[in-house]
């Protein structure tokens, strides 16, 4: 009896002693301001998530969290500056990041040779965004970052030296930081040594290495190391053609978000390439890439809608607002895809609209963008007009734009701002055919057998009227059998 009642005293002795311990966290944050900066940066991490590294569950408290990050950076935590630099930059929506704030803490965090502080301080001062741009403290910090092992920093430091921003352009020096990064697992990295060798800027050609760097890349999840593979499988480029290794390599890099990767997958569904075809497969691959911002995909996701082969339950089927978009970001084939919607319409308003989106796609050095503005041009009759439309297809043509030759020909022939001269026109004519414009290898024949840009030369004739009839041309054939008949 005796023994228990020194038992019963001793378990409520041992009761009172644990009650007089904090919880958990509180013994961290206790430690924290003993100078444990691990220990601060766990208290911290509990407070923010409202539980703590054993499952208990701690009282929310960002200002108590912010306080013992705060601490742990003080207390030469590189790694935990750097976080408070990355919450700076990254505050809820609606929330202007601080970005002079952020630097300060990066600078912190780089100053304690943490690696990917020295890559998010060079990166704040290679923007310019707040922060007076310094390209060659962001190179110096780059490069800090890779010496400590930081792939990003090896990369960005590398891309420095192959554009020559803040640095002498240097392919050798930007293939050395690639490789060190490449060698750090850095994804973009190794995709970019792929790309130097697949452009030949080291030496010649190499598309052996550039698919030995691009699988690496693929092989670290970077979507657009895979859509780089990807392409070397579609065109045969160092390896033998095959569409279903192509297919299943965009298929992981649209996995990835990669919107080039998407967009092209869609389109081999569309074609049937790799894989049998599938409109709703393309369909739905395209809208996806359009999603992602891919100009590319906006365009041919539009032509699918045009064309009626969008599913019949699509919720989107809406043709211009896919090549409105597409063009929205960039994409000139789609400016020029709305203009000749637009100029179907006939009407003043219609035309108008036409016109200000070939001007667009001509602006972005769109070929057919040019030549299309200038039959609008043309067609105004206005004598200032017609200067621009010349010009326009002098342009075009020369660019090798079969329409653009063609069209040139016509105002050579007929005297439209340029005096009249048959035989420019015949060239223009000759040019065009040899392009591929069926029509204009019959108005070259027609030409040459009636003598118009010179001596009458029938024989020359039937060689444009037979090629316009091989090129679809009913007038070329009809010509060729009435010439051959005397």
């Amino acid at each position: 009896m005796r023994w228990l009642n020194a038992s019963c005293c001793l378990f409520i002795t041992s009761f009172f002693i644990s009650g007089c311990f904090n919880s958990h966290t509180e013994l961290l944050e206790k430690k924290c301001h003993e100078g444990d900066s691990a220990a601060c940066s766990q208290a911290a991490n509990n407070y923010f998530l409202g539980i703590d590294e054993n499952g208990e569950k701690v009282e929310v408290s960002i200002n108590r969290s912010h306080t013992l990050y705060l601490k742990a950076c003080e207390l030469k935590d590189g790694k935990i500056c750097d976080k408070i630099g990355q919450d700076f930059l990254h505050y809820e929506s609606g929330i202007n990041p601080d970005l002079v704030s952020a630097l300060e803490f990066f600078e912190k965090g780089c100053n304690l040779d943490y690696g990917p502080s020295c890559t998010h301080l060079a990166g704040l001062l290679a923007q310019g965004k707040e922060i007076r741009r310094n390209l060659k403290k962001a190179r110096i910090n780059f490069d800090k970052a890779c010496s400590l092992s930081d792939g990003q920093g090896c990369f960005f430091s590398g891309l420095m030296h192959e554009r020559g921003e803040g640095v002498k352009q240097n392919y050798a020096k930007a293939l050395d930081y690639y490789k060190r990064g490449c060698n750090l697992d850095d994804p973009q990295s190794c995709t970019n040594i792929g790309a130097m060798y697949y452009s030949g800027l080291i030496d010649i050609k190499n598309y052996s290495k550039a698919n030995e760097y691009f699988s690496i890349g693929c092989h670290l999840n970077l979507g657009y190391a895979c859509a780089n593979l990807a392409n070397l499988y579609i065109n045969g480029y160092g390896v033998y053609t095959d569409y279903k290794k192509a297919l299943s390599l965009y298929e992981k890099g649209c996995k990835l978000n990669d919107s080039r990767s998407c967009s092209n997958l869609g389109i081999m569904y569309e074609k049937g390439m790799g894989a049998d075809l599938d409109y709703a497969l393309a369909y739905r691959y395209l809208q996806k890439a359009c999603n992602f911002n891919d100009g590319n995909g906006c365009l041919e996701l539009g032509i699918l809608q045009s064309k009626g082969l969008a599913p019949a339950d699509a919720e989107n089927n809406d043709s211009i607002a896919s090549f409105e978009k597409g063009c929205s970001l960039g994409n000139t084939n789609a400016c020029t895809n709305l203009g000749l919607y637009y100029a179907d319409d006939k009407t003043t308003e219609g035309l108008n609209r036409a016109m200000v989106y070939f001007e667009k796609s001509c602006n972005g050095k769109n070929v057919k963008g040019c030549t299309n503005l200038g039959v609008l041009y043309q067609n105004s009759q206005d004598k200032t007009h017609l200067k621009k439309a010349f010009n326009l297809y002098k342009y075009s043509c020369s660019l090798g734009d079969a329409t653009a030759c063609s069209n040139l020909a016509i105002m050579y022939a007929y005297g439209q701002y340029v005096k009249q001269n048959f035989t420019r026109s015949q060239e223009l004519f000759s040019q065009a055919c040899d392009y591929g414009h069926n029509e204009s290898c019959n108005f070259s024949g027609l030409l040459l057998k009636n003598g118009i840009s010179g001596k009458a030369d029938p024989e020359k004739a039937s060689v444009y009227f037979e090629k316009a009839c091989k090129l679809g041309s009913k007038d070329g054939c009809k010509n060729l059998k009435s010439l051959s008949s005397k």
